[in-house]
């Protein structure tokens, strides 16, 4: 068998240096000298990972240059030749060999595309619906439609121009994906010209409209703290029981933490500052907060969990949240550090990951910002903290308009991590 496999491996790189220098005719017939010797490793009772590694480069090889040199027959029967060969359990896709799926499902992408070009819209939906039933094993990462979105989209485009009816709400569901992936994938592009024309749709754009956890991703002009957080019980309620997220309940709890009037005013008098009225009335009618767990919280501190209570010098609040900072003492001096925490209090962040928050902040005048740290890039965060102690903060905002800016973060992540979690099945 170990002689089998160093001759199909030498021929299958011979094919692909040809393919590189698109001599394709060649790179196929080097391919198929690996066939005879293929077939000797299909005797044996229990596949290795090295026989759908030699069967799975022998299928990619060849679906590609059958494609490059147009023999559409002889494409279509190698596409059924690899669903034949790997006859993959769509509810088990977990535990199959991650080359068997890309084959699998790069063959079913073909199959779809020459249903197109036959102007057969209902045949390439059910090959691409086939495509997308081959979730992700467990050794693959990625998400593994990512050359498989736009196609989609254009097969169910074909299906809505030939009866729309039956494809309307399926073609504007697979456009609104592709349009979420692109924003996650910089490598998926929409340049057909007839998705993009349908982005301006009146049909399409009613259509997302029309979507709960479209309306609920972002908060409207004017809406308070109290109604972000009621938009975010709203948007757990759709995602995680209407749609069935697999998230854990900890990523859509919200956790809310009494301040007694005392302990505020006794943080106030150590840092010699009064709070701002609304954060004031936030912190007594309702109490501080957190909202979603780890990454993608958002969190006004209370309870003083890890040192960080209510509120407190920005340096100071940044420097408990990191566990020391040395940035601060390195490029700013005992004075500026002295005048920032003395005129800046931070009293919440968003987590976007573990190097970079958003911080939370109000001022001695009682106006509301945000900053946001990177702790790979000092830079932008050294600068704005200049700006700061020059006077040059322009960025001010209502409570209000903070808390309901940072609410469509803590949503908008919570959809990548949706995905995500859906991607692994």
């Amino acid at each position: 068998m170990n002689d089998s496999l160093k001759s199909i491996n030498s021929f299958l790189r011979e094919a692909r240096l040809e393919a590189g220098n698109r001599d394709y005719a060649a790179s196929l017939a080097s391919a198929e000298k690996a066939s005879p010797l293929l077939d000797t490793l299909s005797l044996d009772s229990t596949p290795s990972a090295k026989y759908h590694d030699a069967w799975g480069g022998y299928f990619q090889q060849k679906l590609k240059c059958l494609r490059q040199l147009q023999m559409t027959d002889a494409l279509s029967a190698t596409c059924h030749a690899v669903l034949d060969r790997f006859p993959i359990d769509e509810e088990d896709c977990a535990n199959e060999h991650p080359i068997t799926l890309q084959v699998a499902r790069r063959a079913l992408r073909q199959l779809a595309t020459l249903a197109l070009e036959r102007r057969d819209a209902d045949a390439a939906v059910e090959w691409m619906e086939r495509c997308f039933a081959l979730t992700a094993s467990n050794d693959e990462v990625d998400d593994p439609f990512v050359s498989s979105y736009v196609l989609r989209a254009i097969v169910f485009l074909a299906g809505y121009r030939s009866e729309p009816d039956r494809y309307q709400i399926r073609f504007f569901e697979s456009l609104d994906e592709l349009t979420f992936k692109a924003r996650k994938f910089p490598e998926i592009r929409i340049d057909d010209p007839e998705l993009v024309a349908f982005l301006e749709d009146p049909a399409y754009l009613a259509y997302q409209a029309s979507k709960p956890a479209e309306v609920l991703s972002k908060g409207g002009p004017g809406e308070t703290w109290e109604s972000a957080l009621d938009r975010f019980r709203a948007f757990a309620e759709e995602l995680q029981v209407a749609q069935q997220s697999p998230l854990a309940d900890s990523d859509f709890e919200i956790e809310v933490w009494p301040v007694a009037l005392s302990d505020l005013m006794t943080h106030e008098k150590n840092w010699d500052c009064m709070a701002p009225a609304a954060l004031r009335e936030l912190y007594l009618d309702h109490g501080s907060f957190k909202v979603q767990d780890e990454w993608g919280a958002l969190t006004l501190y209370g309870h003083g969990e890890d040192g960080l209570r209510l509120f407190g010098g920005i340096v100071h609040m940044i420097d408990q949240l990191w566990g020391g900072r040395p940035e601060f003492d390195n490029d700013f001096s005992a004075d500026e550090i002295a005048f920032l925490n003395a005129n800046f209090f931070v009293f919440g962040q968003f987590c976007h990951d573990s190097n970079v928050y958003t911080h939370l902040f109000f001022d001695r005048d009682g106006r509301f910002g945000s900053v946001r740290y990177d702790q790979d890039e000092w830079g932008p965060m050294e600068t704005a903290l200049r700006h700061m102690i020059d006077g040059r903060q322009a960025c001010f905002q209502s409570l209000d308009d903070l808390i309901s800016e940072q609410m469509n973060a803590v949503i908008e992540y919570l959809i990548y991590l949706d995905d995500e979690a859906r991607m692994e099945g």
